[in-house]
Parts: C-alpha cells; structure tokens; sequence
C-alpha cells in the first residue's frame, strides 16, 4: 500500500538525520498516540491530499510561509510517498466496530481529542505485539484515513514531491475550503 506525510526535506540529510524522508524525531509525547517509552510513530495518510489536509488543515489562511521549516535551516516541507507492506505488518483499523468492541473502546475515545485516553488506546494496541500500527477518520475531513505507524522496517521511500503546484495541495485547499496566497 502506498501512503503520503508532509515532512521537512532537506536534500543532503542522511537516513538518521532531520530532513530525510525516514527520519523520525525522537521527541515525542504530544501526539495523540505517541507512547516514547514504548515507540516512536510516524504519522502518515492513505491519500496525499489527506496528508496535505493534515499538515495544514488548522491554519486559516494557507501561504508559501506554509512550507518553511525554521527549525531546520535550508529545508522546506515536502510530500514523501512511501511505500508499506500491510499484508506483512498488518494495521489495525479503529474505524471497525468490532475490534473497538473487543477492547472496550467507543468510537468517541477515538475521536474526541483525549490525549491520555487515546495513548492508552494505542499502547493497549502496542502491547498485543501483532500490529504494525494503526488507522482511523481525519480530524480535518473524516471520509479522509490516518496511519499512526510505530513498525517502520519495511517502510520505503516512493517520491519525495514538491508541494508547490501540486494537485494534493489544490485537492486538500478545496476540500477544506482553504483561503491561498501565493500557493
């Protein structure tokens, strides 16, 4: 399966370095399913507009500014394409009733943004040792899919693409009925 994330690309980075496609930053804890002391997630999407929503969904007004990275000097965001065996490391789906119901999980502790609540979730998941990760709805457009992802070692490097111009961007701007400067 293919999925898509808006990342800070820097050209010369290595694959254990800020700005490479694979590179994950290892301070985490604020996500909604980050656990640190047991995995570091990446987030992706099924669709580059979902990731593009993602990224950006939260902001009003959508600019170049939009893809600077001060952070980490001479980068700019970029969509990765990557490449991910679900057959091998299966997802778990928390947009199916059934395997909610086996956990004692509603549909609202997935969606109500519970931090302690939804990182208990995901370490129960961790825990079961047979998941890759997991997917549920977008906050920003529910018919859109996320991938909270913590078993990377077959994730591969599709593309990295330019946002600038790209149909995702227009895709994601018009779903999200996004006001554009200059992008």
């Amino acid at each position: 399966m293919l999925l898509y994330r808006v990342f800070p690309y820097l050209a010369t980075a290595k694959s254990n370095e800020p700005g490479h496609p694979l590179y994950t930053y290892p301070v985490q804890g604020k996500g909604r399913w980050d656990n640190p002391s047991l995995y570091l997630v990446r987030y992706l999407a099924t669709s580059p507009e979902a990731a593009v929503g993602e990224t950006f969904g939260h902001l009003a007004k959508w600019t170049s500014k939009m893809f600077v990275y001060p952070s980490l000097p001479g980068s700019d965001k970029r969509l990765g394409t990557y490449r991910f065996d679900e057959t091998a490391n299966p997802l778990l789906d928390l947009d199916d009733a059934d395997q909610l119901s086996r956990r004692h999980v509603r549909p609202t502790h997935v969606v109500i943004r519970n931090r302690p609540r939804t990182q208990q979730i995901a370490a129960d998941i961790f825990n079961e040792q047979r998941w890759a990760g997991i997917w549920w709805w977008s906050y920003q457009r529910p018919q859109w899919t996320v991938v909270a992802l913590w078993a990377t070692g077959n994730l591969t490097v599709a593309s990295v693409d330019d946002l600038r111009g790209h149909p995702a961007l227009d895709d994601a701007a018009r779903v999200l009925a996004k006001a554009r400067r200059g992008v």
